[in-house]
């Protein structure tokens, strides 16, 4: 396979996972602060849905550790590319 195709198909994988890393999200289901945390590998931000006093509707985002979060999958993909060029040095004539 052309180290052009390995290079797109590592791309594709990386922002797909980057799109899911970034939207994931976990439901907590505690009795008096169910929630709904996002982001993986690191939480930036919050939905609140029901605390002690009732039924709420509050976000909380850190748009610090979502731009961290990106930066760790963009990492991956420039460490993943790097290794793709490594492997399959160009042929000289």
């Amino acid at each position: 396979m052309k180290a052009s195709w390995i290079r797109l198909i590592w791309v594709i994988i990386c922002s797909s996972l980057t799109i899911i890393g970034t939207g994931w999200g976990t439901r907590y289901d505690w009795p008096d602060f169910v929630h709904v945390d996002y982001g993986f590998p690191l939480r930036w931000a919050t939905h609140t849905l029901i605390v002690f006093t009732g039924p709420t509707d509050l976000w909380t985002v850190d748009t610090t550790m979502l731009i961290i979060d990106l930066i760790f999958w963009q990492t991956i993909l420039i460490i993943g590319i790097l290794i793709i060029e490594l492997k399959n040095p160009k042929n000289k004539h």
